[in-house]
C-alpha cells in the first residue's frame, strides 16, 4: 500500500520547499563525512556554528552516532558543503516508513487498510518527524536514521530474517544508543518468527540478535577510544553550549531525577504560547497529546496481547534516559526525543484503533497532520536559518 507514503512525501517535498536539494544548517554529518574521507576522525573543516561539537586540543569532533556520515560518504567529494543531506534525511525517513508499515502488515496490527495508512500517516506527519525530515540537522538526522533502523530490524525480525535484523538493531548502536533499547521486542519478534512450519525460537533468535549489538559497541568503544583515549567516552563533556546548559549539567549532571517532572511535564501537558500574532508553538516542545493525539489510542479498552505489552514496556524503558536528562531538546516542535520510542508506542495505538470506531481513528489521524503542518511551517520561518 503506497498511498502513505506517496501523501507524506507529498507533504515533506511542499513543506520543504527549495531546501530539499540544499545542505541543512547544521550539517555537522557532512562535515564528520568530509573527515572520514579525509582519513580524520576530527573534523577537517569546520562549520560556522560549532554548537554541540566537542571541542579537544584544538579539534572539533561530532559527539553523535557515526554512522549517518557514512551514508553520505558517496556524495561529499561530489557536493561537498552543498551536499543534499536534507534528501538523504527524507529518502532515509520513508525508508523507514516503509519498515514500520511493513511491521505493522506483518503482525496484522491494524485490521483493515484504513486504519492501516493511519497508522503510517501518523508517523510520518503527526509526529516530529513532520518537520524533521524536510529540514534536516544533525540532531534530527540522528534521530530519524536511528527510528528508521529500529523499523527495520522490527521488520526483518517479524519476517524471520535473523541477521538483517540484528544488523539494522546493532547499527542503532552507531547512531542513537537509547533506540537499542528495544532489543527485547525485536529479539520476541524473531523467537516467535515462523520458521519452517514452527517458530524461530529463542535459541536460534539469540546470537544473530546479540552478536552485531555487541560488534557495534565494541566498534563504537574503538572510536571513541581513538578520538578521546577512552572507550567509555563520547565526547558529551566537551560539548560546546550556551552558559544556561553548562550550569545545568555543573549541578546535577546530564541525568538527574530533578529533570523528570519538567520534561515530562512537557511531554503531557505544555501548550503553545501566546504572542503578539496569535498563537505560537512552544519551542520548548508542546504535548504530545496536542501533536500526536493518536497515541490516546492505545488506551483504548480491551486485551492486551504479549507483543503489546512487551512493546508498551519498551517503549518506557526508552523513554526513561530522555525524561531524565537535562536538555528538553530546544529548539523543536512536538517533542524530538520521543521519537526514540514512537514507533512502538503507535503500534500499541494501532492495536487499539482496531477496537475504535473508524471516524475517531481518521479524525486523529488528520489532527496530527494538520498540526505537524503548521509545526513545520513555523520551525522553517523561526529557526531553519
Amino acid at each position: 500500500m503506497w498511498l502513505p507514503l506517496a501523501i507524506v512525501s507529498a507533504f515533506w517535498i511542499a513543506g520543504a520547499g527549495d531546501e530539499l536539494l540544499r545542505s541543512s544548517r547544521w550539517a555537522q554529518y557532512v562535515y564528520l563525512a568530509d573527515a572520514f574521507l579525509h582519513g580524520s576522525l576530527h573534523l577537517v573543516r569546520a562549520p560556522n556554528d560549532v554548537r554541540d561539537l566537542a571541542q579537544v586540543g584544538g579539534h572539533l569532533f561530532v559527539v553523535f552516532g557515526p554512522f549517518p556520515a557514512l551514508l553520505l560518504m558517496p556524495l561529499v567529494p561530489i557536493f561537498q558543503r552543498s551536499t543534499p543531506d536534507v534528501l538523504v534525511l527524507v529518502l532515509t525517513a520513508l525508508a523507514g516508513l516503509f519498515a514500520f508499515q511493513g511491521w505493522l502488515e506483518r503482525v496484522q496490527a491494524c485490521g483493515d487498510p484504513v486504519r492501516l495508512a493511519c497508522a503510517v500517516l501518523t508517523l510520518g506527519l503527526g509526529t516530529a518527524m513532520h518537520y524533521g525530515a524536510p529540514m534536516g540537522n544533525v540532531w534530527l538526522h540522528a534521530q530519524i536514521t536511528a527510528l528508521a533502523l529500529q523499523c527495520f530490524a522490527l521488520l526483518f525480525a517479524a519476517s524471520g530474517r535473523a541477521w538483517l535484523a540484528g544488523v539494522a538493531l546493532g547499527l542503532t548502536v552507531l547512531t542513537r544508543s537509547t533506540v537499542t533499547l528495544a532489543a527485547p521486542l525485536v529479539l520476541w519478534e524473531l523467537a516467535n518468527a515462523p520458521h519452517g512450519g514452527a517458530r524461530v525460537g529463542w535459541r536460534r533468535a539469540m546470537v544473530p540478535i546479540v552478536v552485531p549489538v555487541v560488534a557495534a559497541v565494541a566498534v563504537h568503544a574503538v572510536y571513541n577510544w581513538a578520538r578521546f583515549g577512552n572507550p567509555t567516552d563520547a565526547g558529551y563533556s566537551y560539548m560546546l553550549m550556551n552558559g544556561q546548559l553548562q550550569g545545568l549539567v555543573a549541578n546535577f549532571g546530564r541525568f538527574n531525577a530533578s529533570f523528570l517532572g519538567g520534561n515530562l511535564g512537557g511531554w503531557l501537558f505544555r501548550l503553545p504560547v501566546r504572542t503578539e500574532s496569535g498563537l505560537a508553538p512552544d519551542p520548548h516542545g508542546m504535548s504530545l497529546l496536542i501533536t500526536t493525539p493518536y497515541l490516546l489510542l492505545a488506551l483504548w479498552p480491551r486485551s492486551w496481547t504479549t507483543r503489546e505489552r512487551l512493546a508498551a514496556a519498551c517503549s518506557a524503558i526508552i523513554a526513561i534516559p530522555a525524561l531524565l536528562y537535562y536538555n528538553d531538546g530546544w529548539a523543536q516542535f512536538g517533542q524530538r526525543f520521543a521519537l526514540d520510542w514512537i514507533p512502538l508506542g503507535l503500534f500499541v495505538a494501532a492495536r487499539g484503533s482496531r477496537f475504535a470506531p473508524r471516524s475517531l481513528v481518521v479524525g486523529l489521524t488528520v489532527w496530527g497532520a494538520a498540526v505537524g503542518a503548521w509545526g513545520l511551517q513555523w520551525f522553517r520561518a523561526n529557526h531553519l536559518h
